[in-house]
C-alpha cells in the first residue's frame, strides 16, 4: 500500500465516526447502492443467504446489512388514505400477507404475543434509521404495524396515499434476536388506479353501461331546460 492509499484509508477511518447534515448523508447513501448495484454486493458473512435476500442487503446501509439474520420474503402494498392519516397511526396488512411472507419467520412465544397485546419491533427505512413501533394484530382479520412513530415515518418520506407503494420484509437481529423490519417507499404514479370496465365481470358492465347511458341522458336533458330558460337582466 503506497502513501496515497494509506491516506486514503485514514480519510474513510475518520469518516466512519464523523457526523454529517442529513442532505450529504442522502447522496452518500445514494452514491453507495449506485456502486453495491455495480459491483453486484455479496455480504461475505451470510454466504448461504438465498438470491431475494442477498438483494435486500444490497439495499440498506452496511451497518445495518451486519446484522440482519434470517429474512423473510418482501412484499408490497400500496398505501390507502387510513394509512397516512395522523389519527389513525398505523399500517394496516392483510392477514393473508402475514401469514404467507412473516408468519414463517416467527416463533410460537412471538405469535402468542402479537395476538395478545403487540410486540415492540424495530422498524429501519432505507438509509438505516430506525423507528420503534409495536407490530399486533388487528381485529380478527388484518394485523397493523403502529404507533405514533409510524406517522413520523410517513412525514420523514413525505409519503401520500395512491402514489406510494411500500415494500416490507422482515429479519431477525444477529445480535439481539429481535424482530425488526426493513419498509421502503417508490412512488408509482402510472400505476392503475381504478378498474377498467372490461375487467368487470359481464353482468356488472351490462350495469355499469345501462347506468352510465341514463346518467348521460339526464345530463342532457338538464342541459336542453337550461337552455330554453330566459336570463332577464334588469
Amino acid at each position: 500500500m503506497n502513501s496515497e492509499e494509506e491516506a486514503a484509508a485514514l480519510v474513510l477511518c475518520s469518516m466512519k465516526n464523523s457526523k454529517v447534515d442529513y442532505e450529504t448523508a442522502l447522496e452518500l447513501e445514494k452514491t453507495r447502492l449506485v456502486i453495491l448495484k455495480k459491483r453486484n454486493f455479496q455480504h461475505p458473512s451470510s454466504p448461504s443467504l438465498s438470491n431475494h435476500h442477498t438483494r435486500l442487503l444490497s439495499l440498506v446501509p452496511p451497518s445495518l446489512a451486519e446484522v440482519i439474520g434470517n429474512c423473510s420474503t418482501p412484499f408490497d402494498k400500496r398505501l390507502t388514505g387510513s394509512d397516512t392519516q395522523e389519527d389513525q397511526v398505523r399500517l394496516l396488512l392483510k392477514y393473508g400477507h402475514v401469514m404467507q411472507f412473516l408468519h414463517p419467520l416467527l416463533r410460537p412465544s412471538e405469535i402468542d404475543k402479537i395476538k395478545k397485546r403487540g410486540m415492540v419491533v424495530c422498524v429501519y427505512d432505507r438509509y438505516g434509521r430506525m423507528y420503534e413501533m409495536v407490530f399486533r394484530l388487528w381485529g380478527t382479520k388484518a394485523y397493523v404495524i403502529t404507533t405514533r412513530n409510524w406517522f413520523e415515518f410517513c412525514i420523514d418520506h413525505g409519503l401520500e396515499k395512491v402514489l406510494d407503494w411500500v415494500t416490507i420484509w422482515m429479519f431477525r437481529h444477529n445480535v439481539t434476536g429481535r424482530i425488526c423490519f426493513v419498509i421502503t417507499s417508490e412512488r408509482r404514479c402510472f400505476a392503475k388506479a381504478i378498474e377498467p370496465v372490461f375487467d368487470l365481470p359481464v353482468v356488472a358492465r351490462k350495469k355499469r353501461t345501462k347506468s352510465c347511458s341514463s346518467s348521460s341522458s339526464n345530463l342532457k336533458r338538464r342541459r336542453l331546460n337550461d337552455d330554453d330558460r330566459v336570463i332577464s337582466v334588469d
